[in-house]
Parts: C-alpha cells; structure tokens; sequence
C-alpha cells in the first residue's frame, strides 16, 4: 500500500530549520492556513489582523529562504520514497505571470516576444510512483530574467551550460542524485519533456551509473557514431515491435480518449555535439511511439524517448512509455498550483517574497493533487487518515442531509477515503453525474475550502450545546 499524505500539512513543516522555533512555528501555522483555504487571499486565509501580520512579516525575513522552506518538506517526501521500490522524478518548467502587479519589483519577462508580460519562472521536481500518486516536491528553483538579456539568444552556443538557463535540468539531476542515496533501496527515474533533450544532462547521468537514470524525449536529430543516417531516421528504420494503448487526458478542449501506438527499439550511439569540445560518445537506447490513425482534426502522437536504461524487449519499451505518461501529471500539478491554490493572484510587492510564497503553496498543491489520486487508487483507506475527527463529522453531516440520501441506508462506521473525496469535490462543484468522470484537484481545492468554514460551523454549534 503506497504511503498517504499526512494528515495535517503541519507535519511537512514541522522540522524546518530556519534558524528560530518561532518562524518554524509561524511557518506551520501558514502552512495549514493556506491548506484549509486554498483559493482565498493572506488576509482572508489568516483570519484576522493580527495574524495577517506576523504573515506578512515571515514572507518578507529575509533570514528565510525558499529552499530551507522546502527542505523540511523534502525530508518527509524522501521518507515516503524510501517504502517505494520505484519512483519517477519528473521535471517541468511553468511561468507565473504577475503583469496585473506593476508595484512589484523583481520581476522578468516570462514571453518570448516583448510584450510586457512579467513574472517568475518556476522548475519543479516532483516524486511520483508508477501509479500517479505525487508523494512530494523534491526541488524547486523559482527566478526572474534579466529584462537587459532579452534578445541575447542567439549568444547562448558561445556559453558554458553553467551560465544558461538550461543548467536547471542539470541541477534537478544533481538534486535527484543526493536525494537517491538516501533511499539505497528505491530506483530512481527522472522523466523530463523534448526541453531536456540535452547532451550534458545525459553526460552527467552517465557519470553515475548506479544512481538515478533518465527517460527524455528526445528533441535533436542527432548524429550517431558510425552511421549514415541521424537519430530520427535510424529509429524509425527500426522494425514494429507492437502495439501499445495509451490514455490521453482532456486538454485543450480536446475531450480524454485512448490512443493505439505503434512501437520501435534500438540501441544508439550518439556523436559528441559541434562545439562541445572532446566528450565522449553516448550509449543510449531509444524508444519510438507513433499515432498511425488519430481522431479528425486531433494532431497524431509521435514520442520519440532516450534512456541510458536498456530496452531490449517490447515490454521494456511499453514500460518505459507507461512512466513517460507520468510527466502529465505535473502539468496537472502546475494547474492545482495556478487555479486551484491561486498563486498568480497574490499582491507582494518585492519578487523575493513572492518566492517565499510560492514556495509554501507548492506543498499546498502538492496535498490536493496526491489527495485526488489517491482517492482514486486507494478508495478503500479510512477518511480519519487525511482529516481530523470535527472535519469528516462535519462532511459526512452536510453530505446526509442532502436530498439524494433521504431515506437511504446510512453507514455508522469511518468514511472511505474515496467517499470522502467525492463529498469534498461536490462541495467544491463536481456534480457527480454519470459523465462527469472521477472528481479533479480544483474542485476538491473548492471543496477544502468550504469544509474549513463548514467545520468552523461545526465547532461552534457543539459548544453552544
């Protein structure tokens, strides 16, 4: 049974080493604020004045900073990961736009045009099973480019990979590598998108052989060592080895469907990039998925991915096909954190606060999203391990006084966790129609929302007894 996430945000916060108990304490009590009330502001989130003070106060301490507030955090997900025998560290980059805050200082372009839309940029690392469920951030790295680089593009061959913005898929591996040998027992795959595609990266997996591994998909038609024709041509050169279905989530006002893929395997030896100096060649194996018959006026799928990691056999490929489908999960993720938790909405004035912010509200969204999944993967568990005893009382009662159980058979023991995520989600919205599929992370962000106010109702009524 995977690990579930605890049972009060606090938890992820609890060990945080900032230097002083009290912003430790301050931190937590932020921590379950914003948990309770996802979508609301700091002042409505805190509650009163005075609270929403000390919270602006810990936001702009200097003293405090992003990473040691994720690191507590971070210990608990590699705690969670060290009961997993498998685990994909997927890696993605987002932008937030915070154009409606012209007093915000700090600040970059977040567009490749000059249109003056600024913000930060985030790339996140986060820990999911095989399965979908997130078991937590492993790393996050949140900036803002120089509006004086803008356009300087075209110069970024001439620099080390150190000094490009490219260095953070670099670094998010160098972060995995660290966090895997604390968990000597879990293998560890870092799953990144076509922007990944980068020749040092690999290099640098390569280096440690016994540690974490990667699945790209590939975005160069490289040259390879001893071979007329470039990667994407030998690939697809490559016998069928079978077929594959794969499901597709709804985006962009295309509805969800299942595709059928066919599938290609080799083993390939890349050639040193032009310019790279004397680097040796890369022994990798590359995995071809293609959409022979999409649906009309649907773009085929066409993945092409690179591993160091061996696929000699059709299983092996479809495996690693099935974890590449995981990287849609943290495109999932950064949507809970923008509409679900919000972030974009919040008015601080300096971008160094901004980071501090952001870097409470991704453990905020983290919960949700592994909540949602959860519910699905493991509907059976008790809904006392996810909220305290006045929170599900309160849920279960507004649930029963609801039309549709009027005269049905009520149950007297624990709510399952799966109950408890379809009542959490209807409050927050979702219908539960036949066609309406299973609950999504915004709506069961709505749904925390109001239970926090439900259950302060709750309180109150039973003191008045």
């Amino acid at each position: 049974m995977q690990p579930i996430p605890c049972d009060s945000i606090m938890n992820e916060f609890s060990k945080a080493q900032l230097g002083d108990q009290r912003l430790t304490k301050r931190l937590c009590q932020l921590a379950e604020d914003f948990a309770e009330q996802p979508e609301v502001s700091i002042p409505k989130a805190s509650g009163d004045w005075g609270q929403t003070c000390a919270a602006y106060r810990f936001l702009d301490n200097e003293q405090v900073r992003p990473a040691d507030i994720l690191a507590a955090h971070q210990g608990r997900t590699v705690e969670r990961a060290a009961t997993v025998p498998l685990l994909l560290a997927v890696s993605d980059t987002t932008s937030l736009n915070y154009s409606q805050h012209a007093a915000t200082s700090g600040l970059g372009p977040i567009r490749t045009s000059r249109s003056k839309t600024f913000g930060l940029w985030l790339h996140n690392l986060v820990a999911f099973t095989p399965q979908g469920v997130s078991l937590g951030v492993l790393d996050a790295q949140c900036w803002a480019r120089d509006p004086a680089a803008f356009g300087s593009r075209h110069q970024r061959r001439n620099k080390p990979i150190e000094q490009k913005e490219s260095y953070k898929w670099v670094h998010s591996l160098q972060i995995l590598q660290r966090l895997a040998a604390q968990t000597p027992h879990t293998r560890w795959v870092m799953i990144a998108d076509r922007e990944a595609d980068l020749y040092e990266l690999f290099e640098r997996a390569q280096q440690q052989p016994q540690g974490p591994s990667l699945l790209v998909r590939a975005n160069h038609d490289r040259n390879l060592v001893d071979r007329q024709r470039s990667l994407f041509a030998h690939l697809a050169r490559a016998a069928v080895a079978g077929a594959v279905h794969v499901p597709v989530p709804r985006r962009r006002g295309q509805p969800a469907r299942t595709a059928t893929l066919t599938v290609r395997f080799r083993a390939l030896r890349l050639k040193q990039p032009g310019g790279k100096g004397q680097r040796p060649s890369l022994t990798l194996w590359a995995v071809e998925a293609r959409e022979l018959h999409p649906p009309p006026g649907i773009r085929p799928i066409h993945w092409r991915l690179l591993s160091p990691l061996p696929v000699g056999t059709l299983a092996e490929a479809v495996e690693k096909l099935q974890w590449y489908c995981v990287r849609w999960s943290i495109e999932v993720f950064h949507k809970v954190l923008k509409s679900g938790c919000r972030v974009e909405a919040v008015q601080l004035q300096q971008a160094a606060r901004l980071k501090r912010y952001v870097a409470i509200k991704l453990v905020v969204a983290w919960r949700v999203m592994a909540l949602m999944k959860l519910g699905r993967e493991q509907p059976e568990r008790e809904l006392s391990e996810i909220l305290e005893e006045e929170e599900w009382r309160a849920l279960q009662a507004v649930e029963y006084a609801r039309k549709t159980y009027r005269g049905q058979k009520r149950s007297r023991g624990m709510p399952t966790l799966g109950e408890g995520i379809r009542w959490l989600a209807r409050l927050g919205g979702h219908l539960g129609r036949k066609g309406d599929g299973a609950p999504g992370p915004l709506s069961l962000a709505r749904g925390l929302e109001r239970l926090h106010d439900i259950t302060v109702g709750w309180k109150l009524a039973r003191a008045a007894k």
